[in-house]
């Protein structure tokens, strides 16, 4: 099965402030959903945008993946979600493996999450945001991994599960 990916596009505590703040509003929204407005995103402010794995350009430079998924906080989404290529788009998207969901995805499509763990050695405040979302994926019963370049590898081994009551 494929999956979707949407990074927090920040590093160090603060990618895990922006994950925990998606997981308590319940789910990830578009800017319009959130009730805000910033004009010069890629995806405008009614959609988010989401990547999908494509080896031969996941490791383009002009890629999500080698921009800023492989090494941020990154939610893992279920690939049966409405999602279109940025390429559809106007040409707003600077990303070729780029895609665009309207409004809102939410926690019920989540199957797994990637943290950048090696970020917790001596960082106190980084190791208990991490043990807070990994509480999350608990009660969710979503997948961990770590998030790097081999993020791809695990998942396509191990399988993210579909059914939401697979306990660890």
């Amino acid at each position: 099965m494929e999956y979707y990916f949407h990074g927090t596009d920040q590093l160090y505590s603060d990618g895990l402030d922006k994950m925990i703040k998606i997981i308590e509003s319940g789910g990830i929204k578009s800017m319009n959903e959130r009730g805000e407005n910033t004009p010069g995103l890629y995806n405008g402010d009614d959609y988010i945008s989401v990547g999908k794995w494509d080896r031969d350009k996941s490791n383009d430079s002009n890629s999500c993946f080698y921009g800023w998924i492989f090494w941020c906080p990154t939610f893992i989404i279920d690939s049966n979600i409405n999602a279109i290529h940025a390429d559809n788009r106007d040409g707003l998207s600077c990303f070729v493996d780029e895609y665009h969901v309207k409004d809102k995805i939410g926690l019920d499509k989540i199957r797994g999450i990637a943290l950048p763990f090696t970020l917790i050695e001596r960082n106190k405040e980084y190791l208990l945001k991490t043990l807070k979302l990994l509480k999350y994926a608990q009660e969710y019963k979503w997948n961990v991994y770590e998030s790097d370049m081999f993020l791809i590898d695990r998942i396509t081994k191990e399988e993210v599960f579909d059914d939401m009551n697979f306990n660890k």
